[in-house]
């Protein structure tokens, strides 16, 4: 079991003026303590009230005014910081971008990071956004699923040819490639609709939050079956999630619950337990030493 550490880069977390300090002193506490993942989160561009119901709580978590950091510019920061932890986000909105700038940053970012890019993407759901993005809401699932073809082959393949409905390539040359071969591992988020997704192209599923362990655990088993029919080996599908606890010993006490339902990587929200930005980092060294993480060690 592996463990990712969320970063103040959205929310109100972002919205203090010394926000670029507390990024990096959450993320080279977590690399320093053995933690093996950095998340970011985020959105582009919101409308002053959300009227798309919001698919994971009764209502969006923050208000639409705070702000959220772009995602590769924060890990392109905190990658100069640290030395091992993972790179990631849970999640980017595939579909909103052109596949080869996206492939084209995070290729960057694995090279300048010694390979440690986890790419955390998902189709998205927030009407407005596509709306004000000029995105086609209903198109995000034939974009996300092409997006993630071209992704793969512009980091895997010397010469790139792909003709599909959104994106034409012919003969094209895409360097530098990732250093991770065949290409950084990809991570889908999501509710069930996802799983036919993510057993054809990711290596995890960045689960959606849950309210008990055991609805959790329910899902785990209907992706990995759904693996074994597609004949999709399972145990090569991991699973992130944050677990639903609200302290550090809440979440201890269910590491055990989630490892046997199939999480492979548990979110530490530290930053959402925390009275204060110093109380995070004693949250985040109390649960590293309370579950046995070897300081430099984890990734």
């Amino acid at each position: 079991m592996r463990f990712g550490v969320p970063l103040p880069q959205f929310g109100p977390h972002a919205a203090e003026a010394d926000v670029a300090a507390r990024i990096a002193r959450v993320a080279t506490t977590a690399d320093r303590l053995g933690y093996d993942v950095l998340w970011t989160a985020e959105h582009l561009i919101l409308p002053h009230e959300i009227t798309t119901p919001y698919p994971y709580g009764d209502r969006f978590p923050f208000p639409t005014t705070a702000p959220i950091l772009e995602v590769v510019s924060t890990l392109s920061y905190v990658a100069a910081l640290t030395r091992r932890i993972r790179l990631s986000s849970s999640v980017m909105v595939l579909p909103y971008r052109h596949p080869v700038i996206f492939a084209k940053e995070l290729a960057t970012l694995d090279v300048l990071s010694g390979g440690r890019v986890l790419v955390g993407v998902a189709a998205g759901w927030l009407t407005e956004e596509f709306d004000m993005l000029g995105v086609p809401f209903r198109e995000r699932g034939a974009r996300m699923d092409e997006y993630l073809d071209v992704l793969r082959i512009l980091w895997s393949e010397e010469r790139v040819t792909f003709r599909g409905r959104f994106v034409q390539l012919e003969e094209a040359a895409f360097f530098p490639k990732p250093i991770q071969k065949p290409h950084p591992p990809i991570w889908i988020g999501g509710g069930r609709a996802a799983f036919e997704r993510i057993v054809r192209a990711g290596n995890g599923w960045i689960a959606a939050p849950r309210p008990t362990v055991s609805e959790l655990a329910r899902d785990i088993t209907e992706l990995k079956a759904l693996a074994e029919r597609r004949y999709r080996d399972p145990v090569g599908i991991g699973v992130a999630s944050g677990g639903a606890a609200r302290s550090v010993d809440e979440l201890l006490a269910r590491l055990p619950e989630l490892e046997r339902a199939g999480v492979t990587i548990v979110s530490v929200p530290a930053i959402f337990w925390a009275r204060t930005a110093d109380h995070a980092l004693d949250l985040l060294a109390e649960f590293a030493e309370k579950a046995g993480l070897a300081p430099g060690q984890g990734g």
